[in-house]
């Protein structure tokens, strides 16, 4: 955990991953984050299980809650809401992705809030955003930011289905830009002392990450669409197949690198043929350079070629499986894949993509267990244990 955010309080009423996100990032960076969950069950993604994953560690939950703490409060009774009030009085950031109809039911919009806070930053993540016809509607990472963007479409190669995206990519990137946009409005607020409304939308996410596709087409030009390995133009920014199946990435996209390249696979003979002497050649004659290094690459094991290519100038990559990334070195070095420890286990993390004073994040805290703070955070608003007694009588909090 790092102290950029020392000192900051964020209170947060959200669900599932986008805006919990924000969250998690805010804590890494040293915010205390306040999770107020529901006081039947909680969080949504507490109860949501990945195949096999049956042990102390849940995926979906720890992917967007962890460093927090949690209180379990009714905020449909009003003794709940006026603990959240009290909470927001002292806090520096409400974070919640509950849409217009509930925010309104529970008078938690920008302006209850800030009434209480005039200093608040107050952010909120939605599916499609605050106007036109969709503004009402729930999204998710995978239908809204994969989808609906675009994304899916140009993915999806000729007689396929469409891909879906690996877990969370959507959410986790709405969640750091928005932690991002609540760290600007917070230097802002450091200058100014103005309180700020902040907001992201799964499918802003979603048409920012396809703004390359988006710029092509809008001017007339063609997309980057998704071929089969053969097809495509682009013969050194391609996937090659290795003799015992596995795959290599290259990423060659600069001319200099080509006579490295084809020094590393013993074919000199390529660099005088007239088919391939330069970038345009290898262009116009891109299906067959690529059979040739299909076969290039298939006559070797992925280990053999992994261990080869480690002196190439150029840009490439092994096409690794999650179990190869931790452990592997290069992320392990750099802090990439860190631990968290969770009640007498621990696993492994990628940690928010932001490194500070040029150290890896180290060791995270893991996701809280439900209503585990309730007393303490409560305690530390001045509450009594007869008061807190009283709300667990009325069913307030847990």
């Amino acid at each position: 955990m790092y102290d950029v955010m020392a000192g900051i309080r964020v209170v947060e009423v959200a669900e599932h991953t986008f805006v919990p996100a924000a969250g998690m990032v805010l804590a890494d960076w040293g915010a205390d984050v306040i999770k107020v969950e529901r006081i039947e069950g909680g969080d949504s993604s507490r109860h949501m299980r990945l195949p096999g994953a049956d042990g102390p560690i849940n995926p979906f939950f720890e992917t967007g809650n962890r460093g927090k703490r949690s209180v379990a409060i009714d905020l449909n009774q009003q003794s709940g809401r006026e603990q959240l009030y009290r909470l927001i009085q002292g806090a520096d950031v409400f974070l919640t992705s509950l849409r217009a109809d509930a925010r309104k039911k529970l008078g938690i919009e920008p302006a209850d809030l800030m009434q209480l806070n005039p200093k608040l930053i107050y952010a909120r993540g939605t599916g499609y955003g605050l106007r036109g016809a969709m503004a009402d509607d729930g999204g998710f990472d995978y239908p809204t930011a994969w989808c609906r963007s675009g994304a899916a479409y140009l993915q999806t190669l000729p007689g396929s289905m469409p891909p879906k995206q690996p877990g969370s990519i959507g959410d986790l990137t709405g969640g750091v830009t928005l932690a991002g946009a609540i760290a600007a409005a917070l230097f802002r607020r450091e200058r100014t002392g103005k309180g700020a409304v902040v907001d992201n939308a799964l499918y802003l996410v979603g048409t920012y990450l396809m703004s390359q596709s988006l710029v092509a087409t809008s001017v007339g030009a063609p997309t980057l669409p998704t071929h089969h390995q053969t097809d495509t133009d682009f013969v050194l920014a391609n996937n090659y197949q290795t003799r015992d199946g596995r795959w290599l990435a290259l990423g060659l996209l600069m001319e200099k690198w080509w006579p490295d390249f084809i020094k590393h696979i013993e074919r000199p003979d390529l660099l005088e043929d007239p088919r391939f002497i330069d970038g345009r050649a290898r262009h116009m004659n891109a299906r067959e350079l690529i059979l040739i290094l299909n076969d290039v690459f298939a006559a070797k094991d992925y280990a053999y070629w992994c261990k080869h290519l480690s002196t190439l100038e150029g840009v490439w990559a092994p096409i690794q499986s999650p179990e190869e990334v931790l452990r592997d070195p290069q992320a392990l070095d750099n802090g990439f894949v860190t631990q968290v420890s969770a009640d007498g286990s621990s696993y492994q993390v990628g940690p928010s993509p932001a490194q500070f004073d040029e150290t890896p994040i180290g060791e995270l805290r893991k996701s809280p267990r439900f209503a585990q703070h309730t007393e303490e955070v409560l305690k530390e608003l001045g509450l009594s244990t007869a008061e807190l007694e009283r709300l667990r009588n009325e069913k307030a909090i847990r």
